[in-house]
């Protein structure tokens, strides 16, 4: 059978036709007015959007008994998946360098990354591994390539300016964004659409982490657990294996979060970016030190 593994054909597959349709977008886009681009983009929003909510018809949806849970605030694409039709027209300049950056590099990480087209795991129970051309698996990609490509756009015909100033702010966001997981999990549970079992279960429903990284801190669970003090993986009255919700990712987050803002900085925002870092460095810019011999 055809499944989606780390490396394999498949795996490339799926990046090589969001390279391809990426091309094509700015292809299609190059001789469109500036308008016409603005209102494509909002489409593809909202394109996003609806496959959030239609994908509740498709297997293996149709067996979770309260759906509602998929269609909420689950994860970190899912909540950028539903704010999105409101961040694109927020003047808010910190919200908008949210949805950019974590937008672009979220996707990104998908294609790199995409565990749950590789996972036997779904809604925390085991349901078998589904082939590359499950229409689960297809909706998947294409949802993740669309946060992708959506801000990428915008970056690409100048809809948005990112600072250097405020790549401290992104970081911080996506800390209130597993806030707000973590807050979507405890209404569930109240509402008794989850098992209260479940709850803090890393092995169970886990949406982006918060309740920690199933077994031991092996692969994607490495690159985080890597920051993350011991006493905030056990639990602080019994002294059993426990990661404390939410908390233990905020470091991880500001490393992470820091360094992909910075190389968001250096691409889109580089002048500013450069001078930035020669003023903390205390040296001086090449182009300063040019001027002035030509003066």
């Amino acid at each position: 059978m055809a499944y989606v593994q780390m490396g394999n054909i498949y795996y490339f597959m799926y990046i090589t036709i969001a390279i391809l349709l990426t091309v094509l977008a700015v292809a299609f886009l190059k001789n469109k007015s500036q308008r016409f681009r603005h209102w494509f983009i909002f489409g593809l929003i909202m394109v996003a959007f609806s496959i959030h909510f239609l994908k509740i018809l498709i297997y293996p949806y149709t067996t979770v008994e309260y759906i509602f849970t998929k269609v909420s605030f689950e994860n970190i694409c899912a909540v950028s998946t539903l704010v999105f039709p409101f961040l694109y027209f927020t003047k808010n300049k910190t919200l908008k360098d949210y949805m950019v950056m974590v937008g672009m590099a979220s996707g990104m990480i998908t294609f790199i990354f995409p565990v749950d087209a590789m996972s036997e795991y779904f809604n925390g129970e085991i349901i078998g591994y589904r082939t590359a051309f499950n229409l689960e698996v297809m909706r998947f990609y294409f949802a993740h390539f669309l946060l992708f490509l959506v801000p990428f756009l915008m970056m690409r015909y100048q809809m948005h300016e990112l600072s250097i100033h405020r790549a401290y702010r992104a970081p911080l966001v996506l800390i209130l964004v597993l806030v707000l997981i973590f807050v979507n999990e405890l209404v569930m549970t109240l509402l008794h659409w989850v098992p209260k079992e479940d709850l803090y279960d890393p092995s169970k429903r886990n949406p982006s982490f918060i309740f920690g990284v199933r077994g031991d801190l092996t692969g994607l669970g490495l690159f985080l657990g890597v920051f993350v003090p011991a006493f905030m993986r056990v639990h602080p009255l019994t002294g059993a294996s426990f990661f404390w919700p939410v908390i233990w990712l905020i470091i991880p987050a500001i490393v992470y979060g820091g360094l992909i803002s910075l190389i968001f900085m250096f691409i889109y925002d580089y002048h500013e970016t450069k001078l930035f870092f020669s003023k903390i460095l205390g040296v001086r810019p090449k182009e300063d030190s040019e001027a002035e011999v030509i003066d």
